[in-house]
Formats: structure tokens, sequence, C-alpha cells
């Protein structure tokens, strides 16, 4: 910022000037002070400049003109939500459209990681998201992914090395703001020299910071993690898992997604201790279009909070103040002006704000206010998306076509249960699962993972890895199968695009049939359900088989419809149809998995 324009900001702030707008008769909700306040805000050229709290707002020597007034009628006033962990394109959308639908619900600024689309795109995938995300009103913060592949032999559909991120760094200063989850923990704990060099890398970032993921991680391999510098970890599900961590000096992100709901259960390490909620924050991670309209985002998470026993000034704090200490959008390196100042109503900060008419938040927020602009009110989105530059087209472009399969036969779906053999135990509400050796079949689907990045077609073309035209040679190398419990999918499958982190092609079901229909109706990316031969549901993400070219709304409205089908398919509460399929192929969450090349026990690291 130039000094023209600070002295700009401090002639407004003195009454010199006449600041752009005036917020008065607000509640101020003072996340520094824990306290509620009436008061007036100040704001110039997207900055607050002045906020005067009680009887001194009421003073006309020390108070403010401005511009514009708006009279917030007795509202709370409050900093805009920070989103501290989330993989945009997991919500199906591109960044601009999700920045519409964030924006509604109180979420102004969000620390993205890119990582799924650039395990299918690569660094290019990336760059779509950043230019997309410009189009819009919102703060995104987006992360290098890095972990491409999430393990160094995953079948992904790109790899990006240390060099890579370097390169793309300088190529594009200022993009990057720091290192997204770390989450291969095999290179971490065993100082593998590319892991390390990554890490390093993020010093040529703009915050220097490298984000975290390591679930039911303690003792030796806790400290080993921690002595990287990582800061932060979303993946804690128990109150001690979070303590653990937290007195190692990370900061704990509380999560409340579609599929993880977390927030609960770690609710206990606040109770216990409240001034441990300025070391802990929320995040969302993973959270889909339906339960984003309805229930809300960070917004849900803090009445999630509330709900639980935490005070509303402690929950709003951790949504805003804590989260931007932790990233240090409040102060540090990725600082270096007001205007990037978030987390608080105080002078200096970006002009971030909530209009609220009660801190329960069964509602959308009352206003929302995007760097002084008005962005939503009431639920809508009233503020302005740019049109997509010649780049971006071009860019988009590279995202289609992205799902590339082998030739299959019906042979490859039927195949036979071996009592004691590992089964994936499905737990609802968490990402994580448990292992199980069943001595029958009963409850149990079959579960196949099917890579999509055109090596399991290039081995049927070439004739390696002893491939044939009915794909059954590929099983073990690039067609995983196994077997699953607590999808109790009947009388049909379900398919999708999406598996973290390398999003092959997933597919439950009980019979062979269905099952290959619903991959092979997957065509560019998406979900299907087949149920007795016919497809009831599918929703289509042409974008790197994540993303649609639909409307948050529209894309509701078939997330809702597929989770009817979904339910009529014998996939009941509380798990979701869609959320439950994503979370089975990840090999970096505990405990067992499925891999093209066949089950995975993340626990040991190895194929059972």
């Amino acid at each position: 910022m130039s000094s023209s324009q600070l002295s700009s900001l401090i002639d407004a702030a003195e009454g010199r000037i006449l600041p752009d707008t005036l917020f008065v008769n607000a509640r101020v909700v003072d996340v520094y002070g824990q306290r509620i306040v009436p008061g007036q805000v100040a704001v110039h050229e997207g900055v607050i400049v002045g906020v005067l709290f009680g009887d001194r707002a009421c003073d006309a020597a020390a108070g403010y003109d401005a511009r514009e007034i708006i009279d917030c009628g007795g509202r709370y006033l409050l900093p805009g939500f920070i989103d501290a962990h989330l993989h945009v394109e997991s919500s199906n959308i591109r960044p601009s459209e999700y920045a519409r639908m964030a924006l509604t619900r109180g979420t102004t600024t969000a620390l993205a990681d890119s990582h799924e689309i650039a395990n299918v795109c690569g660094l290019d995938g990336l760059r779509f998201m950043i230019e997309d995300g410009k189009r819009a009103p919102i703060t995104f913060k987006f992360m290098m992914p890095s972990c491409v592949p999430a393990l160094p032999d995953e079948q992904a559909g790109a790899v990006i090395s240390a060099e890579d991120m370097k390169t793309f760094f300088a190529t594009y200063p200022g993009e990057i703001f720091g290192l997204g989850e770390m989450m291969n923990l095999p290179g971490v704990f065993s100082g593998d020299p590319e892991t390390l060099a990554r890490i390093e890398s993020a010093a040529c970032t703009v915050s220097g910071l490298v984000d975290g993921h390591a679930p039911l991680v303690y003792a030796r391999d806790l400290n080993a993690y921690t002595t990287t510098g990582i800061i932060a970890d979303h993946e804690s599900t128990q109150p001690a898992e979070a303590l653990d961590k937290l007195s190692r000096g990370m900061y704990i992100l509380l999560r409340e997604g579609t599929c993880s709901h977390d927030l609960a259960h770690l609710a206990p390490l606040l109770l216990e201790n409240p001034a441990r909620a300025r070391r802990c924050c929320f995040a969302t991670d993973d959270r889909a279009p339906s339960d984003a309209l309805t229930f809300g985002m960070i917004d849900n998470a803090v009445r999630v909070a509330i709900e639980a026993g935490i005070d509303p000034l402690v929950a709003i704090q951790m949504a805003s103040l804590s989260a931007a200490e932790a990233f240090c959008l409040e102060h540090g390196p990725a600082v270096t002006k007001p205007s990037e100042r978030r987390g608080a109503i105080a002078p200096g900060h970006v002009a971030d704000i909530l209009l609220v008419d009660d801190l329960r938040f069964q509602e959308p927020p009352a206003r929302v206010y995007a760097a002084g602009t008005l962005v939503a009110q009431e639920g809508t989105f009233v503020g302005s998306i740019a049109p997509a530059t010649a780049e971006l087209n071009k860019l988009e472009q590279k995202l289609r076509h992205s799902v590339v399969l082998p030739q299959l036969s019906r042979e490859l779906f039927d195949y036979s249960f071996h009592a004691g053999e590992a089964v994936i135990d499905v737990i609802p509400g968490q990402a994580v699962t448990q292992t199980v050796y069943p001595t029958n079949n009963n409850e149990l689907r079959r579960i196949m993972l099917i890579e999509r990045h055109g090596r399991g077609l290039h081995a049927q073309a070439t004739g390696s890895d002893g491939a044939d035209a009915a794909g059954m040679g590929l099983i073990g190398k690039h067609i995983g199968r196994g077997w699953v419990r607590g999808l109790a999918v009947t009388g049909g499958a379900i398919a999708s695009s999406i598996g973290h982190d390398s999003h092959n092609i997933c597919v439950v079901g009980d019979n062979p049939d269905n099952m290959l229909q619903a991959v092979q109706a997957i065509e560019q990316g998406g979900f299907v359900i087949v149920r007795n031969g016919t497809i009831a549901a599918r929703i289509d993400l042409p974008l790197g088989g994540l993303m649609s070219d639909a409307s948050a709304e529209e894309l509701a409205a078939a997330h809702e419809h597929f989770l009817k089908e979904g339910r009529r398919l014998g996939i009941q509460a509380p798990l979701d149809p869609i959320m439950s399929m994503i979370f089975l192929p990840l090999p970096v969450i505990p405990t067992l998995r499925i891999r093209p090349e066949g089950m995975f026990d993340v626990a040991t690291f190895s194929f059972v």
C-alpha cells in the first residue's frame, strides 16, 4: 500500500475526510475483548478505519460522519468468517460459484487447498482454480497441494515435485499462500528428501506456512511431524487426540463438513478450558451445496459449537480471529498492508462484515459485506462475478475429457468372498474406517476402484501388465476389488469419479450387472445410481470429473434427488450417498481403503 493510500485511511480515521460508510446502531462483537458493545464502525476504501464503543459512539466530538450511513437496527455486527481448510472442488462447483454460495452464509475468506483437481490435472488445474476465484468478491488463499499424488505410488493423473512447486512460485509470484496439507506421513516420519524439499519450498510462498493432516498420529511420530513446523491439523476426532497435538504447538481445526462431523466430539476440549479456543478454529474440508445452502458452512459450525455448550463469543472468535491468527492473516509475513488484516472488527482490518439478527445462526446473515461492499442479503447473493477471461476459458478446456477408462467386462465385477478376508467397515459421520474380518458376506457389498487416467487403457493397447480385452489382466494392477460393510446398497449400484485423492472410479453394488452399468454411465465424470438396471440418478461433473457447470442451487437440487435415490438404494442416514463414496479410496486416513492394486491397510501402509 502506498503512503498516499495509507494517508487517506489515516485522514478518514481522524475524521479529516468523510469515510465511505458508517455503520451505526450496531451491537459490535469484539472478538479481542470478548464482549458485545453498542457502537459504530467507519469504513473507508474497503478498510475499517474507526470503531467507537458504548458512550463514545454517541459523543459528537469523537464520532464520525460518512458519505453513507447504514443503520444496523440493533443487529449484531461481527467479522466475516474464515474457513481454515477446504477443498472447493469437493463441493462439485467451480470457485466463482462456490464464492457466491459461501458469501451468502458469511464466509468471506477461505484457505483453499486444490489438492483434488491437481491430482487429476496437475498445475493446470491449480491455475484454473486461482483464475476462476479471482472473478468473485471473496478472498481465496490458495495453497500449493503438497502431495500430488497423495502417496508416491498412487495412480493419480499428475505428479507435482518440489522443483515443480518452486517453478510455479517463481512464474506466478504472490499467487500461492502456503503449502497445503502434508499427508505423506511415511515421507515425513522417514525424513524422505523429496517430502522435506516440498516442506522447504513453502518458504517461497506468501505466508511460508505448511498445513497439516495427521489422523491418529501420536508419540514419536507426532513429535517428528510437529518438528517440521507444520502448523495445523483438521483430522482429530477425539479430545485427547486434539489436545495431544495442541500441546505440541499445533492449531486444531474443528471440522464440520458433510461427511465428517467432528465438532461435537471435540467440544469437550473447549468446555474443559475455553482458553484453548485461541488455538482452535473451524474448517469444512468437504461441504456439499445441498448442506451449505440449507444448513450453512462456517456459520453452521458456529451453531453446532453453541449447541454443544460453547459460549457464542468463543465460537465466533474461533470462526474469525483464531483462524486469522493461525494462518497469519491478522499479523505476520502474509500481512503487508491494512487491506490484508482479517479476523476482527478493528481499525486496519479489511471490512469483511456480517450483520446478523441473533447469535444462534439459525438463518443466513442479514447482510454480508466483503471489503466494505454489500455482497449478500438475507441469504441471496447480490454481488457481482466478473466475466471469464480468455485465459480462464483456455484452462477450463484442459479440465474436460479427463476420464479415460480401460475396456471393461461383466466378469470383472463378478467375484467371490473369501472367509476372513479384510473388509472396509464404514463409520457413519467419520472419514476414518475400521477393518473387519467376517466369516461370510452377509451385509457386505462389492467395492471396486478402477484407474481412470489412461494407464489401464494403455496397458490394454500395448499388452503390458498382462492386460486383455476383457480387462481381467488389470486386476490387482489397475483395478482393485474388495468388500465393504456399512453401505447397504440393495438392488443396484452407485459409482463416482471422485475418490480421494487420485480420483479413480469407485463403485459399490450388490450385483455385477448394475455395477458395470453404473461405471459405464459415468462418462466424463460424476455420480451415478443404477437401481434394477435403470439409471435412477446422476450428477454430471465434466470439469476434471470433479466439478459441474451448474449453479450451486441447481447442483443442490441434483444432490437432493441423488440423496433421495441413495436412500431408496439402501444408504441410510447419517451416511451421505455421495460423501460416503468419495472417501473409501483415500489412502492417507486409517484404517482400510481400496486402491487400484487392491485393499490397502493405512496403518501399515501395505496391501492386504
